[in-house]
């Protein structure tokens, strides 16, 4: 291997010198092509006692290769070229690479020595023969993933022509006509290896019938930014930078959010619920998933499974598996559904949430003295319950893992508190 390595290296420094006896690559070439490649004269003051050609016949175009002697530089490029025998007789040049091949040196390698232009003769069939191969990829259309198919390229098989050229040379069947034989290069991915990763690791589905138009719109336009998204292994995705800023500009319209334990109008009211339900589809998809939780606890998911989304809270999902993953969302009708494929699960992951702590909400009256909530028939010290309230609490979420059914490991993944909403009572003046 070390004196393979030696001979490429030599190689190198025979083309050297030919680009410094000549000046530049396009001052002399030791190749021409019948079909495409460019005749240049060669030099008149230099005579040959027998000189190698040989023709290739490759895709329908011959190309014709003819050993010309280099005028040297200067006396060091003379004394290389003389070292290398890029200028000696036929018979000398193939006594030269026959040592090399005697040690270890391949066929390119071994005639590279004293032919240096011979590579570029090669490379310019090659030009004309190779085709590359086509991965398999995954397409998304019409809310379904597919395959498409793989197709192998073909390659110039270098290694066996360069063994013809060298039986030319070596035993003067002077102008003899090669054939240039190819050999098959696979695709790196194939659709069997593609469709075996396609599989459904997990499905969340969220209901918001409930919500205002405005709402519902805000949760159906933050999903759609996630429908046929690829996520690559240890890519971070983050629900942030995919859907960007929740503003009237972006689409987003004014809906309920919370702040600070209270309901409030803002745009983009309903986007968390978007965010959860990603957070946990990730999480039953085996995922690494990153969230925070709301100062209250919403209605749309248990205590610790919520994903609260601001200009400073983020939700971020990381691939942690072998593959891409591969994310699809479907709305309407007031649900979504988020799933997601890659890689065959090998357990399945349960989210726990766990109730620890409950902190009692109270109850608050208001004197209704605009008559807000009542009518004129209503009587004094009537009574409406305008915001029934909800208990504080704090929370512990679990994943657990089951194989086979069986339990293998339990692991805690959060601790979250939120707060009491008091129960707010309308009152008739």
């Amino acid at each position: 291997m070390k004196t393979v390595g030696l001979y490429k290296t030599i190689c190198a420094a025979a083309v050297a010198v030919v680009m410094c006896a000549c000046g530049s690559a396009g001052d002399v070439v030791a190749a021409t092509a019948e079909s495409d490649l460019d005749t240049v004269a060669c030099f008149s003051d230099i005579v040959e006692e027998r000189a190698a050609s040989v023709r290739v016949e490759a895709s329908g175009k011959v190309f014709t290769y003819k050993d010309e002697p280099i005028v040297p530089s200067d006396f060091t490029v003379a004394e290389k070229i003389e070292l290398l025998k890029i200028n000696a007789p036929v018979e000398e040049k193939i006594e030269y690479v026959d040592m090399c091949l005697q040690k270890g040196a391949d066929y390119k390698t071994a005639l590279s020595m004293c032919f240096p232009l011979l590579p570029r003769f090669t490379d310019r069939i090659a030009e004309t023969v190779n085709v590359a191969p086509v991965d398999a990829a995954v397409v998304y259309k019409n809310g379904k993933f597919g395959v498409t198919r793989e197709k192998s390229g073909v390659a110039l098989d270098e290694n066996k022509l360069y063994a013809g050229i060298y039986f030319c040379f070596k035993f003067g069947e002077t102008g003899r006509t090669l054939k240039a034989d190819t050999v098959t290069v696979p695709p790196a991915v194939t659709a069997k290896e593609l469709s075996g990763n396609l599989t459904l690791r997990s499905e969340y589905k969220t209901d918001y019938k409930t919500s205002t138009a405005q709402r519902a719109h805000n949760v159906s336009l933050a999903l759609s930014k996630f429908d046929g998204l690829s996520v690559a292994p240890g890519q971070r995705l983050s629900f942030n930078t995919v859907v960007g800023d929740r503003t009237e500009e972006n689409g987003f319209r004014k809906a309920k959010i919370i702040v600070d334990g209270k309901y409030t109008d803002g745009v983009g009211g309903g986007v968390c619920q978007a965010s959860t339900a990603l957070y946990n589809a990730a999480l039953t998809a085996g995922l690494a998933a990153t969230a925070n939780a709301h100062s209250i606890c919403p209605s749309y998911c248990p205590p610790g499974l919520d994903a609260m989304i601001s200009s400073f809270s983020d939700l971020v999902i990381t691939n942690t598996t072998a593959h891409n993953i591969y994310i699809s969302v479907r709305t309407g009708n007031g649900a979504a559904a988020v799933k997601i494929f890659g890689e065959k699960q090998d357990v399945e992951v349960v989210p726990e949430s766990v109730v620890t702590n409950v902190v009692p909400h109270r109850q608050t009256e208001i004197l209704d003295a605009e008559r807000k909530y009542f009518g004129a028939d209503a009587v004094k010290g009537d009574r409406l319950i305008v915001s029934p309230g909800k208990d504080g609490m704090a929370s512990e979420t679990y994943l657990n893992y089951y194989k086979n059914g069986t339990l293998i490991r339990r692991t805690l993944i959060r601790q979250n508190s939120y707060k009491p909403t008091p129960c707010v009572v309308a009152v008739a003046p």
